[in-house]
């Protein structure tokens, strides 16, 4: 199978490469032969190619350089997206795929609207999708995002008191995930990575081997524990 690093140069702030590095290794434990490719600007890119896409976090400026690339795939992408292949898009990335970043047009994949701030809006949090479980992270943004609740990836258990943002948190739409948990956000949470490696092999036809990764699952522990602890203080 194939997996493509998109703009790993320009999208890559607070480790995100660490994501399709496990990501990758887990997907060899299942006994698939991975091939992985990294593109960014001026590349040529068959989106088709690929059974998973990732795309990282950026800062606004680099944002800013790859919307404007990205443009050129639009057609490709929804057409990827529409036959439920996968994609995942952390931090800023997710910005990408809706319908504008302030007045500049974006990919009009889902329905939501981003509005950059002033302020920067910074803090850890748990999360919770009823299929998923619980997800530990750390948000750091400048945007605010407007969308409807029907798109949610996660709603809130406890967030800093400085995000200001909606009661819920992150985008899916068919098996396009958008989160702005960074973590790095699978590295840090084995359920996530776990459930995102069940779409892919369920793509490819390959069934799912289930394997323990105790390091991952304990640090995953200890850090749900902490902010837990915190909340109820």
């Amino acid at each position: 199978m194939k997996i493509l690093h998109w703009y790993y140069d320009l999208m890559n702030l607070y480790g995100d490469y660490g994501n399709i590095v496990v990501l990758k290794k887990h997907l060899i434990d299942q006994g698939i032969d991975v091939i992985l490719d990294k593109k960014t600007i001026g590349d040529v890119v068959n989106i088709n190619e690929y059974d998973f896409i990732y795309i990282g976090s950026g800062t606004e400026s680099k944002q800013e350089l790859v919307r404007q690339d990205i443009l050129q795939y639009q057609n490709d992408l929804k057409e990827y997206i529409n036959n439920n292949k996968v994609l995942l898009a952390s931090g800023n990335a997710l910005e990408l795929f809706g319908k504008t970043i302030d007045d500049k047009e974006g990919l009009d994949i889902v329905d939501i609207k981003t509005m950059n701030t002033i302020d920067r809006y910074t803090g850890d949090v748990i999360v919770k999708n009823d299929e998923i479980g619980e997800l530990v992270g750390f948000i750091n943004k400048c945007s605010i995002i407007n969308q409807n609740e029907n798109i949610k990836l996660f709603d809130y258990i406890f967030k800093d008191n400085n995000l200001k943002d909606n009661d819920f948190e992150g985008i899916r739409f068919n098996n396009l995930f958008g989160t702005h948990l960074l973590g790095p956000v699978l590295v840090k949470n084995p359920c996530f990575m776990k459930y995102i490696i069940k779409f892919i092999l369920n793509n490819i036809n390959v069934e799912y081997k289930d394997i323990n990764y105790i390091h991952e699952e304990e640090s995953y522990e200890v850090t749900l524990n902490a902010l837990k602890e915190r909340m109820s203080k």
